[in-house]
């Protein structure tokens, strides 16, 4: 059996780099598995190659190749994953600010060999950088946790996961290019398989951890997270129930959640002393998440993942910067 680890990269060629190398101290799984990495590189430079290059010219466990994708956006990434692996069997999603342990691919393998399961998901553990404030460090909001339950009854991410491809192309499954530029095209994807009578599973022990920029260890960039989390909810509840009255039921959904979320953030706020806390940050998860169901309903589209045009894009070349707007 055939298995490719996948690694979507766009203008993180020092962390991709990191990540290689770490990749060739992951334990092979056995089995007879063959296993091989790719990476797909979506920064229309095509500036991964040379990384990628000198990776697969250094001894390692696993042969190491290449693809450019142009098309903005990680969903065109996924799909080309899911198209450049038609005859394997599985495919485990990495994201290149992230980092494996030693037996972290084993631990995605025997969970899927116990379960059989359509997806295997791990954990991820955040580690910041000195500046990152106090409270979000101890408060570990960009943390994927992953519970003992080896069953799983929501959708999970494709940051620490393994799919098992014929059940997949089975049903014909891809991840929605609608949704390239807003993300939880994950979210969505998972859904499906779980819609379609399929077994989602957790693997506690298959650990990675991510390093968090400056940019993202902050209150705003976990607003923009939390609304278009909110948003992604709410399309999905839309999906599930068809279309009917979906827009209305997520207005109804968010007015309660942004007034509970406001009251909670203004009282943790002064109890806090007019300072950010793990307090404040609930009541702003709650808050914001309201928002993205309101977006939702009037049709409005949150793009975490804009990338900025004219001069700032040669600004942020080489940042990995996620950029953020609202559509309406």
């Amino acid at each position: 059996m055939d298995l490719s680890i996948c690694i979507p990269t766009y203008q993180r060629n020092d962390q991709l780099a990191e990540l290689l190398a770490g990749l060739s101290h992951v334990a092979p799984p056995g089995d007879g598995l063959r296993v091989r990495v790719l990476v797909i590189d979506n920064n229309p430079g095509g500036d991964a190659r040379a990384v990628v290059e000198a990776a697969a010219a250094s001894p390692g466990p696993y042969p190491i190749s290449y693809i450019h994708e142009t098309r903005p956006g990680v969903v065109h990434v996924r799909n080309r994953a899911l198209d450049a692996n038609r005859q394997a069997d599985f495919l485990v999603f990495i994201d290149d600010d992230e980092l494996p342990t030693t037996g972290w691919l084993t631990a995605l393998w025997s969970v899927w060999k116990q379960s059989e399961a359509a997806a295997v998901f791990g954990p991820v553990r955040a580690v910041y950088g000195a500046d990152a404030p106090a409270w979000l460090v101890s408060a570990a909001l960009h943390d994927c946790p992953v519970d003992e339950t080896m069953d799983r009854t929501h959708p999970g991410f494709t940051n620490n996961c393994l799919i098992h491809l014929p059940t997949v192309r089975a049903h014909g499954l891809a991840f929605d290019p609608a949704m390239s530029l807003t993300g939880g095209e994950d979210i969505l994807f998972f859904d499906g398989l779980l819609q379609r009578g399929e077994r989602l599973a957790n693997a506690q022990n298959a650990w990675l951890t991510e390093k968090v920029p400056p940019s993202r260890a902050t209150t705003e960039w976990l607003k923009r997270r939390w609304r278009r989390e909110g948003a992604t909810d709410a399309l999905l509840f839309h999906r599930r129930r068809g279309q009917g009255t979906g827009r209305i039921r997520a207005a109804a959904q968010a007015i309660p959640r942004i007034a509970i979320g406001g009251g909670m953030t203004a009282l943790a706020w002064l109890l806090s002393g007019a300072r950010m806390s793990d307090r404040v940050a609930k009541g702003l998860f709650t808050f914001q998440r309201g928002r993205g169901m309101l977006d939702f309903a009037f049709d409005r589209r949150v793009e975490e993942y804009a990338r900025p045009a004219g001069p700032a894009a040669s600004q942020a070349a080489g940042t990995g910067t996620d950029g953020a707007s609202v559509h309406g």
